[in-house]
């Protein structure tokens, strides 16, 4: 039935955005999808075991009757529980310190488990690393792509490519240009946010980026080395915000399906904790950071290389929003309070 839910919603995503790629709309129904689900499951939780105190609620105890388990898999911080239920799956996270106490636990209660260890250091299970990562592998591949040789055809695929973008602009008003460079961009981040495909949706974006920056310092008049024209590139302050956007989305999704699904029953308590509320909130961050981008951009189209005197208002941005993303931390209320 969550699944089912958002359908009118993917409706309404179509009329404000209008996009034509599908993966806008499948993006949306994941996000939407996997809120319903978490919501449903906190509300079977709760009927399970009633409305505990929050204080109850911590990373070494589960209120869920022990005697409904009959298999737990470790992997040095996750048990997954299947319960009796067929219908009713849960998982705990647990503090590697605590990892004795729960060995001697679950054979104490004659509970079945398997360990495994981690499949990936847990520096590269963080959000904010991985998607430096990406932003780097990114460049990487784009610069590649605006340096090396064409293969057949390929030019010529990519200057129609150039054309088609070309004749979105030329002529168009403000609002025009600037809603044809963001729905382009949303198209691009939300396709990197889809589980499993889209990584590869990422690496492909940055791959057409060098390919169509290519062509561009081919067709200049006079032509330029591509390394002139990626110079030119890095130095216009939306290249860095939109680049930015599309590691966070495609990290996003990666951990949405892995790393964010398995949540402590203390973090689960409070839906700000539910991976689904993660990914929503990473989705929506995203774009706005390509909504700025987009008016930068389109700002660029009318007013040429002085987009470069737009840095300042961007950096006096983003240190207020250093400013205040750090006094948010310091509001929050520790985890278990009321």
């Amino acid at each position: 039935m969550s699944f089912l839910l958002p359908l009118p919603l993917l409706i309404a995503v179509y009329y404000v955005v209008q996009a034509g790629a599908l993966a806008v709309y499948a993006t949306a129904w994941i996000v939407a999808s996997f809120l319903l689900y978490d919501e449903m499951r906190w509300r079977g939780v709760r009927k399970l075991n009633g409305p505990p105190p929050p204080e109850r609620f911590n990373k070494a105890s589960w209120l869920a009757p022990w005697n409904s388990i009959r298999m737990a898999d470790w992997n040095g911080r996750t048990l997954w529980f299947t319960s009796t239920n067929p219908h009713r799956k849960l998982s705990v996270t647990f503090d590697r310190d605590n990892a004795p106490l729960v060995e001697r636990s679950l054979t104490s209660w004659g509970v079945r488990y398997s360990w495994r260890p981690p499949r990936f250091p847990r520096i590269l299970t963080q959000f904010w690393t991985l998607a430096l990562v990406l932003f780097v592998v990114g460049q990487i591949i784009l610069i590649l792509a605006a340096t090396l040789p064409f293969f057949p055809g390929e030019e010529q695929m990519y200057s129609t490519v150039l054309n088609g973008t070309h004749s979105q602009v030329a002529g168009a008003t403000f609002v025009e240009a600037f809603r044809a460079i963001y729905v382009n961009n949303i198209q691009v981040a939300w396709g990197g946010a889809l589980p499993i495909i889209g990584q590869l949706s990422f690496g492909l974006a940055s791959y057409n980026t060098g390919r169509v920056l290519q062509v561009i310092a081919i067709d200049a008049h006079p032509p330029v080395p591509p390394s002139i024209a990626l110079f030119v590139l890095y130095l216009l302050p939306h290249t860095w915000i939109e680049e930015s956007a599309y590691p966070i989305a495609t990290v996003a999704g990666l951990l949405a399906v892995t790393k964010w699904r398995s949540v402590a029953p203390g973090e689960f308590a409070q839906r700000r904790n539910w991976g689904s509320t993660k990914l929503a909130l990473s989705m929506g961050g995203v774009a706005l950071i390509l909504l700025i981008a987009g008016l930068v951009e389109t700002t660029g189209l009318f007013i040429g290389f002085g987009e470069i005197f737009l840095w300042a208002p961007v950096a006096v941005g983003y240190y207020l929003f250093v400013v205040w993303s750090r006094k948010r931390r310091q509001r929050k209320p520790p985890m278990g309070s009321a």
